[in-house]
């Protein structure tokens, strides 16, 4: 076999063990939560050695990540589909966040902790990732607030109350998937009107 043969064939086997140590995490995260699952039980769903999971994470915290990125970057487009149909800005903005708030609601044992890694966890390929997602949602919240805030009257600029709000709902997104909090559409939609009220928006 050519060098480049096998080197095409490693990274396959690569892609594949990547692929059942992130569906093993998956499905053992949602069924046990994040706290309750270990490594080698991962390890052995996945029908890998205990020790290759870390070449694709280099910690628990950061596998966390790893998984759980692709799931909230497909929620992510899903609300940024639905927030583009949406008649008011209200529920545009509920619309974008909702999927975040559906996620917590089905998995908050495992929610919250991702939530934690991403707000306070440590430097990580799979943080850096998950960093671009709030970016990327708080530059969509910004394009929908842009046309009804004022930032010379409320003195913020668009993208600081874009974040503000992002920080504000996530911050309640969270204490709703640690008990603190009810979460739901209902309690989303209340909190984005006051918070849009509160920049002006009516």
């Amino acid at each position: 076999m050519s060098p480049t043969g096998l080197l095409g064939r490693r990274e396959r086997n690569k892609a594949e063990k990547r692929r059942r140590i992130a569906e093993a995490a998956a499905a053992l995260f949602a069924a046990q939560g994040y706290a309750r699952t270990t490594t080698q039980q991962i390890a052995a769903a996945a029908d890998v050695a205990d020790g290759t999971i870390f070449r694709y994470a280099s910690t628990k915290p950061e596998l966390l990540l790893m998984v759980m990125n692709e799931q909230v970057a497909d929620l992510v487009e899903k609300g940024r589909v639905a927030a583009a149909s949406a008649p008011t800005v209200h529920e545009a903005v509920a619309a974008l966040m909702g999927p975040l708030v559906a996620l917590v609601r089905a998995q908050p044992d495992t929610a919250a902790p991702y939530l934690r890694e991403v707000l306070f966890g440590e430097a990580g390929v799979h943080r850096d990732a998950a960093l671009a997602l709030v970016d990327g949602t708080v530059a969509q919240l910004a394009e929908i607030l842009a046309p009804q805030v004022d930032a010379g009257r409320v003195g913020l600029s668009v993208e600081e109350s874009a974040r503000f709000v992002f920080s504000t709902l996530v911050n309640e997104v969270m204490r709703g998937a640690l008990g603190r909090a009810p979460v739901g559409p209902e309690n989303l939609t209340a909190r984005v009107g006051v918070l849009l009220r509160g920049l002006g928006v009516v």
